[in-house]
């Protein structure tokens, strides 16, 4: 296994929608952000990698028009994923595992706004017993919330304090499209919008896009002086139909992190276990 980090990160997001920029306006400057930020220049990222979601764009093949941020020449080694970006991060580092490419830059984008997001997401579900019922984002998510609240896992109160502490802490983020001047009492006061919840327990629509370069052993020291290095992956999936499984519960995430085990491999020099799908 070689050692592979992360030596670069630059985002970009907007949740003021008025047609422009494209995807490719937006890119564009994060690409040169990250050429800047581990001087690096176009020719020496050995591999290429986005994920994004046609539904969101609203038109197939649409990473096709985003590739035009990297540039025609020199003609580059490309790939794409319809998914998230952690997905594409995914391929990349195991491109880099080959020994074929020593660096690779991952970028993730999405145009929301282009369509109306509560109904494109629910096209996701399965199309003979869910979709049917046009059960959008928003309700699916106050569904899993009034369960965890039935169960005695969380309370109203609790769903407050998390999202009066994610909002102070956006203060500090440029990139935030919501920031603190809330306290919980506030929040708490707000009107219902999808119940239990209210607007601020809600992600807002954005645009926008992020990216991250990627290096592998003394490449990545020569980058940076302090990489993120990567040791470890994993990656599960949950049910896909409501009820095939409880809503307050993610076993994948506890499956994934079972495999990684991290800090009891650190400590007794185990090997790492491959990353797994299920």
């Amino acid at each position: 296994m070689r050692d592979v980090a992360v030596v670069g990160y630059a985002q970009r997001q907007t949740a003021e929608f008025d047609g422009s920029p494209t995807m490719v306006e937006v890119l564009v400057p994060i690409f040169q952000e990250l050429y800047e930020k581990t001087g690096l220049a176009k020719g020496d990222i050995g591999f290429w990698c986005s994920g994004s979601s046609d539904y969101l764009a609203g038109r197939s093949f649409s990473f096709v028009q985003s590739v035009d941020a990297i540039g025609a020449l020199p003609p580059v080694n490309e790939s794409h994923v319809e998914m998230d970006a952690a997905w594409a991060l995914y391929e990349a580092w195991l491109k880099i595992q080959t020994g074929e490419v020593d660096t690779a830059l991952v970028y993730g984008f999405g145009k929301a706004s282009a369509g109306t997001l509560r109904r494109t997401m629910t096209l996701q579900l399965d199309p003979y017993t869910m979709t049917p019922l046009w059960p959008d984002t928003v309700s699916l998510a106050g569904l899993q919330a009034r369960q965890g609240i039935d169960a005695g896992l969380w309370s109203e109160q609790d769903m407050a304090e998390v999202a009066q502490r994610s909002l102070t802490d956006a203060e500090g983020n440029e990139h935030a499209v919501r920031k603190g001047g809330s306290s919980v009492e506030e929040l708490l006061d707000r009107p219902l919008y999808a119940d239990p919840l209210r607007k601020h327990d809600i992600a807002p629509v954005t645009d926008g896009a992020a990216a991250i370069v990627l290096a592998a052993g003394d490449v990545a020291r020569r980058v940076h002086e302090r990489p993120a290095w990567i040791t470890g992956l994993a990656h599960r999936i949950d049910p896909l139909h409501l009820g095939a499984r409880n809503l307050t519960e993610a076993p994948s995430v506890r499956r994934a992190a079972a495999d990684l085990d991290l800090e009891g491999c650190r400590s007794q020099n185990c090997t790492r276990p491959s990353p797994t799908r299920s």
